[in-house]
């Protein structure tokens, strides 16, 4: 009965530190994009409890939370679309380190987190309590890259980050069309909008 909201909650907090340590390693604030950052995990972890524990589509989950943060950074953060890839790919190395650590020092062993579902929420946990105040120090004390990404945005990138949300919804759709799994395709959907309003922002403060 629980389980659904045990996964939510410390996929949230697990998602919101890796959206943070991305976000510090590069030198941008989190808190400025706090609530915006904590929609776009909320739909992504409804999309991935249902993908991963109802369907046995767990092989998508991973590709579809890069795209997510990838697209949270360039349509909301506003970073050029290929330093929001970067961005989402560096923090996932260096989130996804940590938390081997942290699962050595808690189980012993990687394979050791699968042995129970209180073992993945226990990592979950552990893994926010360390990022999210290495996020903060990292930022506070001015560590981190400070590189700019401008010189790799695209002429018209606006436009193309428009159509690169709405193709990759409708090729993510598409496959959950031939599934039946309309529940999927509303959050989908749903993310589209969200991410399309922010694009759309963004593209007329450029006009």
């Amino acid at each position: 009965m629980l389980e659904p909201l045990y996964f939510m909650l410390f996929s949230n907090l697990e998602a919101f530190a890796w959206c943070a340590i991305c976000m510090s390693l590069f030198r941008f604030k989190i808190q400025e994009f706090a609530w915006q950052s904590l929609v776009v995990v909320t739909l992504m972890n409804l999309q991935s409890f249902v993908l991963r524990n109802e369907l046995s589509l767990s092989y998508l989950v991973p590709f579809i939370n890069i795209i997510f943060v990838t697209l949270l950074f360039a349509a909301i953060v506003r970073m050029p679309l290929l330093g929001a890839l970067t961005v989402s790919i560096a923090g996932f190395v260096v989130f996804g380190l940590v938390q081997a650590v942290i699962a050595l020092l808690l189980f012993g062993s990687i394979d050791g987190v699968g042995e129970s579902a209180m073992n993945g929420y226990m990592l979950q946990i552990a893994t926010a309590i360390i990022v999210l105040p290495m996020s903060w120090l990292l930022y506070r004390y001015g560590y981190g890259f400070s590189y700019s990404f401008e010189i790799f945005r695209f002429k018209n990138e606006r436009t193309l980050l428009i159509v690169t949300i709405i193709a990759f919804m409708l090729a993510i759709t598409a496959v959950l069309y031939l599934n039946d799994l309309w529940f999927v395709i509303a959050l989908f959907v749903l993310s589209l909008m969200f991410f399309l309003k922010y694009a759309i922002q963004k593209e007329k403060t450029y006009d």
